[in-house]
């Protein structure tokens, strides 16, 4: 099978991420992959796996990217492409684009946001011409469906988290100056709005209150890191808080957390979680995106709504002060991540999709 891949993102987040895992599992499995990417962006330079596949640099520079899609287009038709797989917003047009300048192969579209589609005249055409819109959760597919999305080109397949990867010792707390034996809280995300962290700490503060011991650290960076600031001087906390900036180690961090906390109140699915899950730590999540896919209350972990510091300060305490029951659902939620969420599953269920497309 020869499969066209198509990012238009300069940077690196979890999107890319996904798509990477995918198509390294593609290429160990035989199959032809081609990557359509900006020149000089992470997606475009990645080593991918050192797995063999042929790059196109295109501009993509507009989701109407008639000269990018033209270019994909023609590569397409004689490399005889089977399936343009578009991994974002952007490039979900311009695959569509591409596959009418080709002639030939089927549309995927990974959707990984769950905010619903504008209902504009353009975008009712551009989720009505897809082959097949993968949500990676079923919160995402419900919003697509309950936005008009025909139900015939709807499918799930979750995201995924490397579980070698994460066969990390933990980091010794030493190296961050916080003594072994303190209650020890850990986020992992970059500093922006929907992560909120603001009702983290808010949390936070709420926590020390009844467990001055406690301490939180927060691995990432972004543009709202001065507002956090601002926000832990004006709590008084800033000597439980430590903001470690963008980490490479985060799975060391979160094994060796006693608790994994998760404060978004927008996400596609939350692979943070699924990462603290696998490294069986146990996690508090607000019920943002699929965090119910994952954040079973009573079996893998503690659900929370968003926006509400007060009943995750409240999961906070309880988890921290019943350690059996929290590594208990901890254990359950390894096994969870291996059943439902593993790379190797998320690359056989995507193969999948694209089989029943050119049956």
């Amino acid at each position: 099978m020869n499969v066209l891949h198509i990012d238009e993102q300069m940077g690196w987040r979890g999107g890319e991420q996904q798509a990477s895992w995918l198509i390294q599992g593609l290429c160990a499995r035989g199959h032809h992959v081609i990557i359509a990417a900006r020149p000089g962006s992470e997606f475009y330079r990645n080593a991918h796996g050192d797995a063999p596949i042929e790059r196109l640099a295109v501009p993509l520079c507009s989701e109407l990217g008639l000269y990018s899609a033209w270019r994909i287009g023609r590569l397409a038709r004689r490399m005889n492409v089977d399936v343009f797989h578009a991994h974002t917003s952007h490039a979900h047009t311009v695959a569509l684009l591409a596959q009418r300048f080709a002639g030939r192969g089927k549309t995927v579209v990974s959707r990984r946001v769950s905010f619903p589609p504008k209902t504009n005249p353009f975008n009712r055409w551009k989720y009505a011409m897809p082959d097949r819109i993968v949500g990676v959760s079923e919160h995402v597919t419900q919003i697509l469906r309950e936005n008009g999305v025909p139900e015939s080109k709807l499918v799930t397949v979750h995201s995924s988290v490397d579980l070698e990867r994460l066969n990390v010792p933990p980091l010794p707390r030493a190296e961050l100056g916080i003594p072994e034996e303190v209650p020890l809280i850990v986020n992992a995300g970059s500093l922006v709005g929907h992560k909120d962290h603001a009702n983290l700490l808010r949390a936070m503060a709420r926590v020390l209150q009844a467990l001055p011991e406690a301490r939180l650290i927060i691995a990432g960076e972004g543009e709202l890191r001065p507002d956090i600031e601002a926000l832990i001087q004006k709590l008084a906390i800033g000597h439980a808080v430590l903001l470690l900036g963008h980490r490479t180690d985060v799975p060391r961090l979160v094994r060796a957390a006693n608790l994994y906390v998760s404060s978004s109140w927008s996400e596609g699915l939350g692979t943070s979680i699924l990462e603290a899950l696998a490294c069986q730590t146990p996690a508090v999540a607000t019920e943002a995106g699929g965090a119910r896919e994952m954040v079973k209350p009573g079996e893998t972990g503690y659900l929370v709504p968003c926006r509400d510091p007060e009943q995750m300060a409240k999961a906070i305490l309880h988890a921290l002060s019943h350690p059996g029951e929290a590594r208990a659902y901890a254990e359950n939620g390894r096994a969870l991540v291996e059943r439902d969420f593993s790379t190797g599953g998320m690359v056989e269920n995507t193969l999948s999709v694209y089989r029943s497309l050119l049956k």
